[in-house]
């Protein structure tokens, strides 16, 4: 068993948790984090955080958007710019931002900060549309 604490701007999503399994949105692909695993800190990208308190039967997730994960050998801290969890998804919403973003990608010339940003609002919508099909 481990903790895990996942902490936004705005909350403190989850604090303490004893957990057997997470797994993260790192940057470079999603990454599961079990009991012993080697310290670290990556960054985070955009994607689904899934993870199973101890004792329960089924796994949690949220939605996750830019941060930093460490991994302890007793704890993960993953520190969000972004979280919603599936209860907050309202899928009309965020399948017409995904819409928006892509056709804002397809038709608009963008600055490459412009175009970062509407890259990670498309992800969002996606991964907050895929979060609800868990």
């Amino acid at each position: 068993m481990f903790k895990l604490n996942v902490l936004t701007p705005e909350r403190k999503a989850v604090f303490d948790q004893e957990i057997t399994e997470v797994t993260v949105p790192a940057y470079s692909g999603e990454m599961t984090i079990l009991p012993g695993h080697a310290p670290l800190v990556t960054t985070l990208g955009t994607g689904v955080l899934k993870y199973r308190p101890k004792g329960a039967d089924k796994t949690f997730s949220a939605l996750l958007s830019w941060g930093y994960c460490e991994v302890t050998p007793d704890t993960v801290n993953v520190l969000a710019e972004f979280m919603q969890l599936p209860e907050e998804v309202v899928a009309e919403k965020a399948q017409a931002q995904l819409i928006a973003a892509e056709n804002k990608l397809a038709s608009v010339v963008l600055s490459d900060l412009e175009f970062k940003v509407t890259l990670n609002e498309a992800a969002k919508a996606r991964a907050s549309i895929n979060m609800t099909k868990l």
